[in-house]
């Protein structure tokens, strides 16, 4: 019994045991942080560039392919330092008739994106305009691959034209007839 109590009163070692069981959680904890971290800044970056694409479009009067893909690339520096190999974007030209009803005019698909619905757009536009629609995916990799594994981001932007109220592309506002 003497012997029991002797243990129970030594407080040598303490120290280690503490930090042997503290170590382990804290540095969980801090994997989590930084993966978390990246997490939210990929879906920060993306939704910004998808944004920001919708804008740049929506500043033009007439555009052309080249000018698309300008537009492009500037979305892809955007979401750099992150790998851009799996980014896909589709930037369209959505127009309303008389009655306000939605019809697809171009649609640009040439960074991989899909199809743009024109009923996403759908009140978004006044009678005889436009609006520019663009749909951003981003396959997001984690660092660790410890609490998150890849996460796909799905964006829209809207955007209405500025100079014009429908951007002509390569000199022609209609491309479906």
């Amino acid at each position: 019994m003497d012997m029991i109590r002797k243990l129970l009163r030594c407080r040598r070692g303490v120290a280690a045991l503490e930090a042997a069981l503290s170590i382990p959680i804290l540095v969980t904890m801090f994997i989590g942080m930084v993966e978390l971290t990246a997490y939210i800044e990929a879906h920060r970056k993306a939704l910004t560039a998808a944004q920001t694409v919708a804008d740049l479009v929506a500043q033009e009067s007439s555009i052309s392919d080249a000018t698309l893909a300008d537009i492009r690339f500037a979305a892809d520096a955007i979401m750099h330092p992150l790998a851009t190999e799996t980014v896909s974007v589709t930037i369209a030209s959505v127009g309303f008739d008389e009655q306000g009803n939605p019809d697809l005019l171009w649609e640009d698909r040439e960074a991989g994106g899909g199809s743009v619905s024109v009923s996403e757009a759908e009140g978004l536009g006044s009678p005889n305009e436009s609006v520019i629609v663009v749909k951003m995916s981003y396959e997001y990799n984690s660092p660790f691959g410890f609490m998150l594994q890849s996460e796909s981001f799905e964006n829209d932007a809207f955007a209405r034209p500025r100079i014009t109220r429908r951007i002509a592309l390569n000199g022609k506002v209609d491309h479906t007839s």
